[in-house]
């Protein structure tokens, strides 16, 4: 279970869709931004557990043509995202975008990113003694703990923006949204091209 858990820390803490969405609804609503970032986060993990613990999602890797729109769709998505993003970032208005982050942007996003899925057809199975309905409470635990870890992180991800935007601390915020949006948009292309 230690294992599972450790393997869990690199998904909650590198950057990624919902770490980006973070930055840039705080920026632009205040820590109150931060609830649709966890609310489509948490729905999106707890999906993807489901559909293991059903074995589901175990059915997308034996169809590869499925697998690939899928992974096609998401990066779409993740290119999209980061442009409206970026654009945020750079049209000045009056008018906060607050369109930007929403929960169905965050849980599609969460939904359609083959991480997660790969995390829980592939890596936990193989950390886990378990097999049947044992396998399926295991990923329900490992999910229970993955969702914590990640509503921890981006509550204190937000709280920390939060300040920094108080503190004015404008332009260290902007740079690491700016490099965040470019860091979507550089791994929807990357998963396009490769």
């Amino acid at each position: 279970m230690l294992t599972s858990i450790a393997v869990l820390l690199p998904f909650v803490f590198s950057p990624g869709a919902s770490y980006v969405l973070t930055l840039a609804a705080v920026e632009q609503t205040g820590l109150k931004g931060v609830r649709p970032v966890i609310s489509g986060t948490v729905a999106g993990i707890a999906v993807h557990v489901v559909l293991a613990s059903l074995g589901v999602s175990a059915l997308l890797l034996q169809l590869p043509e499925l697998m690939s729109a899928v992974r096609i769709v998401g990066s779409l998505m993740l290119i999209y995202v980061g442009i409206i993003l970026l654009k945020a970032l750079f049209v000045s208005n009056s008018e906060p975008n607050v369109q930007s982050v929403t929960f169905q942007r965050v849980f599609l996003l969460n939904l359609l990113n083959v991480k997660p899925l790969l995390l829980y057809i592939t890596i936990i199975p193989s950390l886990s003694p378990y097999t049947g309905w044992e396998l399926s409470l295991h990923y329900a635990v490992i999910g229970f703990v993955h969702i914590t870890l990640q509503i921890g992180w981006l509550t204190l991800l937000g709280w920390l923006t939060a300040v920094a935007a108080r503190g004015k601390l404008y332009k260290g915020i902007r740079v690491l949204s700016v490099a965040g949006s470019l860091f979507l948009i550089g791994v929807g292309v990357w998963n396009l091209v490769n």
